[in-house]
């Protein structure tokens, strides 16, 4: 029985046995295959987290701007929001914040925005952990070997994986049919949603 949690070496192991590779004990091992996983594996955490999940999402978030008024955002930062109703509509733009109603990269003061974070593989509950490494292992086998039976084997386990992913996600944001877990209408805000498709 598995007592430790998974984490990267793992997952690459298990995406290089799903088209039948021997796994590995290092992943700097310079070997194409494995950091070609590794390549994958990146590319999927990257693509699920940017869904915006409960664990990865901060809601008002405060960034300050510099004494030249600019804002930079984090490189951990894959998507932000600004709040409606306060005239600003704010986007990233060369790393930095950008209203698009002022047309200026320059604030006068705090912003307070909600932010969806990238995180490290390693950092990941583990139900993102299996979701991410079963995906992952689904698209390098299609990738890597074209190997159909592989891939369709795959989905039927990534379906279950979302379906955990998912439950775990509602969890932890304490929905309820008439609130969110900040109190807010969920049909205004933000609902439980099924997120993609598998």
């Amino acid at each position: 029985m598995a007592t430790t949690k998974s984490n990267r070496l793992s997952a690459v192991n298990i995406i290089l046995s799903n088209i039948g590779q021997a796994p590995v004990t290092v992943l700097d091992s310079g070997n194409p295959l494995v950091e070609m996983a590794e390549l994958t594996l990146d590319e999927i955490t990257r693509a699920v987290l940017a869904e915006g999940w409960e664990y990865n999402t901060e809601r008002n978030y405060p960034f300050t701007p510099n004494t030249s008024g600019f804002i930079t955002i984090p490189a951990n930062v894959l998507a932000i929001d600004a709040k409606p109703g306060n005239g600003q509509q704010t986007v990233i733009r060369g790393g930095r914040l950008y209203d698009r109603v002022s047309h200026s990269y320059a604030f006068s003061g705090e912003q307070f925005l909600d932010v969806t974070w990238l995180f490290e593989f390693d950092d990941l509950p583990e139900a993102y952990k299996n979701y991410i490494t079963i995906r992952a292992a689904n698209v390098f086998a299609g990738r890597s070997v074209g190997s159909k039976e592989a891939v369709q084997f795959g989905q039927r386990e990534e379906t279950v994986a979302r379906a955990t992913m998912l439950e775990y996600d509602t969890q932890q944001g304490n929905y309820t049919i008439f609130q969110d877990a900040d109190g807010g209408d969920t049909y205004q805000q933000r609902a439980y949603r099924p997120l993609g498709t598998v």
